[in-house]
């Protein structure tokens, strides 16, 4: 098996041994997990004797409050991932169109049913933002198509004109609209794509838990819709008691965290600002984002290997389609991370002048 994403300390613990890494390769809130999450989640403990709740009731309960929607409009998952691969299974398209780049998981669900895949690609000289271009890629042809809006790992987000033109597409020519939403929240002004639900019953709308309330290793997501039969036709796609009862305690206990998602979208804007103040003066071209991770490209091609021996790990995006070698993604974390981070790249290339030339900007 050969893993592909970020957040792979397991991998680093067993080439470097105990030593903790640094870890900027997952886009996790660096403000870590809230208090009223973590003791939801050991309160849950005792609980776990009993099967979870395979409908998620209280967990969809809460998640109806918080939209202002009907229970029926939720599914929830083992992960935002998980709920990807039941829509693709359930919806089976036969003809798809995703952006490239994108998040890799995408093309492998689709790839894992036969569908045909467009890929519709993202303009360096647009900074990767994605345009009206893209509805020329709507048409009766299509079943399917997925937008990941802010993108991964680009950073960027489809501006809300845009995002009514492609529903008001997809909607004419009957094509199904899966909007990848996990990280609007890190935005301080998100789209607000859900507003549209229930005027089209073909728009499904993904988030996940893991990266505003920093789970990752909880594993929960959901989806939404104004579709109810397509909710319930999810949970026949797969097993019943695919949400722990840890991770619907957790999802619950987050959505009372009031404030947290404004608090720290307005402390992540700072400091990738920051950020990506400094990764330019570095040399590198660093790519505009509205979240919390920036893309950025370097003619240093084993940057990433030369900050994993400094305890530093890093995503390199060479196997996004699209993008290729020298283009590498960075969480935003915290402000002495930040610092730690920078100061190491400074080192290495400081260091590898003398393998690289004199200069790693492009």
């Amino acid at each position: 098996m050969q893993y592909t994403h970020g957040g792979d300390v397991y991998g680093y613990r067993m080439q470097f041994g105990a030593r903790e890494p640094l870890d900027f390769s997952a886009n996790i809130n660096p403000r870590g997990i809230p208090k009223p999450v973590k003791d939801a989640m050991h309160q849950a403990i005792d609980a776990c004797i009993h099967y979870p709740d395979p409908a998620c009731r209280a967990l969809r309960a809460a998640l109806a409050e918080r939209w202002g929607l009907p229970t029926t409009s939720f599914f929830c998952g083992n992960g935002a991932a998980e709920v990807l691969y039941r829509l693709i299974h359930t919806l089976k398209p036969r003809a798809a169109c995703i952006t490239a780049p994108t998040f890799g998981e995408y093309e492998q669900a689709l790839a894992g049913i036969g569908c045909s895949i467009a890929f519709h690609t993202l303009y360096k000289e647009d900074d990767f933002r994605l345009t009206d271009r893209i509805l020329e890629e709507i048409t009766p042809k299509l079943d399917l198509m997925i937008v990941c809006t802010p993108n991964n790992p680009t950073g960027a987000a489809a501006s809300p004109a845009l995002m009514e033109r492609i529903m008001r597409r997809c909607r004419e020519y009957g094509v199904w609209l899966i909007v990848d939403a996990c990280f609007a929240d890190f935005m301080t002004a998100p789209v607000a794509v859900e507003q549209h639900l229930a005027a089209y019953d073909r728009l499904v709308i993904l988030h996940a838990f893991t990266k505003m309330y920093a789970v990752p290793g909880v594993r929960l997501g959901y989806c939404m819709s104004a579709n109810a039969a397509l909710m319930d036709r999810l949970h026949e796609a797969g097993q019943p008691w695919n949400v722990s009862v840890i991770a619907q305690a957790c999802g619950a206990a987050a959505l009372t965290c009031k404030g947290w998602e404004k608090e720290s979208a307005s402390y992540i804007e700072t400091q990738r600002a920051w950020l990506a103040e400094r990764l330019s003066a570095c040399g590198f071209r660093v790519y505009p984002s509205a979240v919390n991770y920036i893309l950025f490209e370097t003619t240093c091609l084993d940057l990433r290997e030369r900050l994993l021996a400094h305890g530093i790990m890093i995503r390199s995006c060479e196997n996004y389609r699209g993008l290729g070698r020298g283009y590498f993604r960075v969480a935003v974390k915290n402000e002495a991370d930040n610092y730690v981070l920078i100061r190491k790249i400074q080192e290495v290339l400081t260091d590898g002048k003398s393998d690289h030339g004199a200069g790693h900007g492009i």
